[in-house]
C-alpha cells in the first residue's frame, strides 16, 4: 500500500503529458489497479491517460473513457505502435483498437436510444392546450421554467405558497403536464413557437 500512495504522490508531483498505466505493473509493482488512480483524476487534469495491457475488460472500458482515459494500447502491438499511440494521444487523438472502436460506438448507440426513448414520454404534451392557461397561469409557468420552487415564486408574485401550488396544480391539469420538467419542455416550446 505504501508503493501506491508513492506512486500516485509522485505522479501528482510530476504532472505528466501522458501517464501510460500498465495493468500489470500497477498491480504488482504498485498494488493498485487503474480504477484507483482514475479515482485521482482531479489531481491531474491535465494528464492524458493511457491504458496498456494484454487485453481490455470491455464493460470498464466506457468509465474508463469518462474518467479521463485517451488511449487503449494492447502489448502484442509493439513498442513502435506504442510511440505512435503516445504521441497520437499526447497531440491529443483518441487511440483505439477496431474492437474497441466497436464497442465504444454500441455503448454510443445504446446511449442515444436511451435518451430518445428518454423523450417519447413528452409525445402527449399538446402545446394548444396552453391556450387554456390564464395570464398568471402562464406567468407561473414561465417561472416554473426557470426552475424556480413553488417558495419562490410566491415570493416574487407576491402570492401565498398555498395559491402558488393551487396555480401549478391547475396548470398541470389543463395542460396534461405530470411535473415540473414537463412543464419547463412545454413552455420553452411554446416560446419557441411564439418566435
Amino acid at each position: 500500500m505504501k508503493q501506491s500512495i508513492a506512486f500516485l504522490e509522485q505522479t501528482f508531483v510530476t504532472q505528466p503529458d501522458v501517464l501510460l498505466l500498465d495493468q500489470t505493473i500497477l498491480r504488482d509493482a504498485a498494488a493498485i489497479d487503474v480504477q484507483q488512480v482514475l479515482a485521482y483524476r482531479d489531481k491531474l487534469m491535465a494528464t492524458k491517460f493511457i491504458i496498456v495491457g494484454e487485453r481490455y475488460n470491455e464493460e470498464s472500458v466506457m468509465a474508463e473513457i469518462e474518467a479521463g482515459v485517451r488511449g487503449f494500447f494492447r502489448t502484442v502491438l509493439g513498442d513502435e505502435m506504442l510511440i505512435k499511440c503516445i504521441h497520437a494521444v499526447a497531440e491529443g487523438e483518441i487511440w483505439l483498437d477496431a474492437a474497441l472502436i466497436a464497442r465504444v460506438f454500441e455503448e454510443f448507440i445504446k446511449e442515444a436510444i436511451r435518451r430518445r426513448d428518454h423523450l417519447k414520454p413528452l409525445a402527449h404534451l399538446n402545446f394548444e392546450k396552453l391556450k387554456m392557461l390564464s395570464p398568471r397561469e402562464m406567468e407561473i409557468l414561465a417561472l416554473i421554467s426557470e426552475s424556480m420552487t413553488n417558495e419562490e415564486i410566491a415570493d416574487k408574485l407576491f402570492l401565498s405558497t398555498k395559491t402558488v401550488k393551487t396555480h401549478v396544480r391547475n396548470i398541470f391539469e389543463k395542460a396534461g403536464i405530470r411535473n415540473r420538467v414537463e412543464a419547463a419542455v412545454i413552455y420553452a416550446r411554446h416560446v419557441q413557437m411564439s418566435d
